[in-house]
C-alpha cells in the first residue's frame, strides 16, 4: 500500500467493510443449470452464508497477525424491505417508515468493533491489515456489471481466501454476484418505469389525498419522515402516515401491481443473464451444506 494515504486506505477499509457479501461453497462447477433449475436461496440461508464467510475471514486475519470481529447483520431498512411502497401494515403500525430503524443502523455502525480497530492501528499497520483482508491489488477478479461496466477485485486476502474456501471456482462465484446484485437495480428501475405502475402509483395518491395525507408518491411521503431535519415530525404522524400508506398500498392496487411488474421484470432481466444468475444458485445451494457446519463450529 506504499504511497497511500491513510485517508484513501481508511475509505477501501470501510467500503469493504460496509459492502454486501453473500458467500458459498462448491466443488467446481460444471455448466450451470437454467436460472429456473434452482429455486433462490432465502434470506435465512444467505446469512448462513454471510456468517460462515465472516468467520474464516476472521480466522485468517488472526492468522496474519490481526483482530477481525464476527458482527451481526444490520437491521434492514425500510428502502430494502420495501422499495416500492411500505404494504404491510403489522411493520408500519410498529415502525413508521423505519426512523428508529435507520437511528439503530447507524448507531451499531459507529461502534462496528473492526471499524474502530482498523482507524486504531498505525498508518503502517493499518495498510497491511487492509492488505491482508482485501488483498494488496484489485487483480485476479473481474465482472462485467450491467450499467457500471468491468470492476475489479484481489484474488488474494482474507476475503478472497473465505470466499475461495466457501466455493472453490472463486471467479465464478465473483461473476456472479457482482453481477445478480446489479439486477435488482435494473428490476426496480423497470418497475417504475413501467405506466401500469405510475397509474396505480396515482390511484395510490387520490386514496391518501382521501385520509388526509397529500403526497404524490410512496418516495415523497418516506422523505417527509426520513430526511435530514425530519426530527420535528412525531413519531405518532410518522406511523399513521405510514399505516395509510400500507392501506392505500392495498385498495389503490399499487402493492398487487407491483408484484406483477416485478415478477415479469425479474424473468426478463434472469432470462437474459440466465448463465450469472443460475451460477449463484448452484454455488450457494452447494454451500449451505458447509456453511452451517461452520456456524455450527463457530
Amino acid at each position: 500500500m506504499t504511497g497511500r494515504s491513510s485517508r484513501a486506505v481508511t475509505a477501501a477499509l470501510l467500503l469493504c467493510l460496509a459492502a454486501p457479501v453473500v458467500v458459498s461453497c462448491a466443488a467446481p462447477a460444471g455448466p450451470a443449470p437454467a436460472a429456473s433449475a434452482l429455486r433462490e436461496t432465502t434470506a435465512a440461508e444467505r446469512a448462513t452464508l454471510a456468517r460462515a464467510e465472516k468467520l474464516l475471514t476472521r480466522d485468517c486475519m488472526r492468522k496474519k497477525g490481526f483482530s477481525f470481529w464476527v458482527t451481526e447483520e444490520l437491521p434492514r431498512s425500510a428502502d430494502e424491505l420495501f422499495p416500492y411502497v411500505v404494504d404491510d401494515e403489522a411493520w408500519a403500525t410498529e415502525n413508521g417508515y423505519g426512523r428508529g430503524i435507520r437511528d439503530r443502523r447507524e448507531a451499531l455502525a459507529a461502534r462496528d468493533p473492526n471499524q474502530v480497530y482498523f482507524r486504531g492501528l498505525s498508518p503502517e499497520r493499518r495498510s497491511a491489515a487492509v492488505d491482508a483482508l482485501n488483498g494488496p491489488e484489485p487483480v485476479g477478479l473481474e465482472a462485467h456489471v450491467p450499467g457500471m461496466g468491468r470492476v475489479r477485485h484481489s484474488d488474494r486476502g482474507c476475503e478472497a481466501e473465505a470466499q475461495r474456501s466457501l466455493y472453490t471456482d472463486l471467479p465464478t462465484w465473483y461473476r456472479a454476484r457482482k453481477v445478480t446484485e446489479a439486477l435488482d437495480i435494473q428490476v426496480r428501475s423497470a418497475v417504475v418505469a413501467d405506466p401500469g405502475f405510475a397509474e396505480a402509483v396515482t390511484r395510490w395518491s387520490a386514496c391518501m389525498r382521501a385520509e388526509g395525507h397529500a403526497y404524490a408518491s410512496p418516495p415523497e411521503s418516506r422523505r417527509t419522515f426520513l430526511r435530514s431535519g425530519a426530527d420535528g415530525a412525531t413519531a405518532t404522524e410518522e406511523i399513521r402516515t405510514a399505516v395509510a400508506e400500507a392501506r392505500c398500498a392495498a385498495s389503490s392496487g399499487l402493492s398487487a401491481r407491483t408484484l406483477t411488474l416485478e415478477r415479469a421484470h425479474r424473468e426478463r432481466v434472469n432470462a437474459r443473464y440466465a448463465t450469472e444468475v443460475g451460477d449463484r444458485r448452484v454455488l450457494e445451494h452447494r454451500a449451505l451444506g458447509r456453511a452451517r457446519d461452520i456456524v455450527q463450529k463457530g
